[in-house]
């Protein structure tokens, strides 16, 4: 499995803690977006491109460790919005994520490469002050259970136009069957400035996380 790693260098960083569901890689149709996330226990890097205004495709690489296991793996995933609310000043959206690939588990000096197959749903509420987000993904390669929950909610300082940086304090919720011994939990500032998205944070065990998306 570790041949294939080169064919995702162009990607241009090969990023490790859960196998996380995070913003949904979704713009306009024709679009690409790259995401990037770096932590002391969970790295990726995925880049999708936009085939409809509801549907993307992309590829994704991942490496996570916790509990005595490390993880690594490489996959191809297709993301649909399945519905949409608009309200005047307000936007809920519900995402289907479906995965599949390979993955190296390692625990006790054993390694397994084992074929998954993955979906994840997520729902998101947001306006221009206030953002919730609920995911919940199913990882279970050959009888491992690595199902990961999230939830994220936050506010933003103040409103900003389309023009400048609008700064948001976000708190972050994240369990991982198998690699996390307890609740992460994440206070997070997020920027977003157009099309550029970025979170850094630190948990409440002192570790640093990082996550970057670019769209064009």
């Amino acid at each position: 499995m570790r041949n294939l790693l080169p064919t995702f260098f162009y990607l241009g960083f090969v990023c490790t803690f859960p196998l996380q569901v995070l913003s949904a890689p979704m713009s306009y149709k024709g679009s690409n977006t790259t995401m990037i996330d770096f932590s002391k226990h969970y790295s990726k890097i995925d880049s999708g491109y936009a085939l409809t205004a509801k549907d993307t495709l992309g590829l994704k690489l991942f490496r996570a460790k916790g509990e005595g296991y490390e993880l690594q793996g490489e996959e191809f995933y297709y993301l649909r919005r399945l519905g949409r609310i608009n309200d005047i000043k307000s936007q809920s959206n519900l995402w289907l994520f479906l995965s599949t690939g390979m993955i190296d588990i390692k625990k006790n000096n054993a390694s397994d490469d084992e074929f998954y197959l993955s979906p994840a749903l997520q729902a998101d509420y947001e306006t221009r002050r206030i953002y919730v987000m609920g995911s919940y993904q199913l990882m279970r390669p050959a009888g491992y259970n690595f199902d990961t929950s999230k939830m994220k909610a936050g506010f933003s300082f103040y409103k900003t136009s389309y023009e400048e940086t609008q700064p948001w304090f976000i708190l972050e919720l994240s369990h991982t069957n198998r690699l996390s011994e307890k609740l992460e939990v994440i206070p997070t500032l997020r920027l977003i400035n157009k099309a550029l998205y970025f979170e850094a944070g630190i948990s409440t065990e002192g570790d640093p996380k990082l996550h970057l998306m670019y769209t064009f």
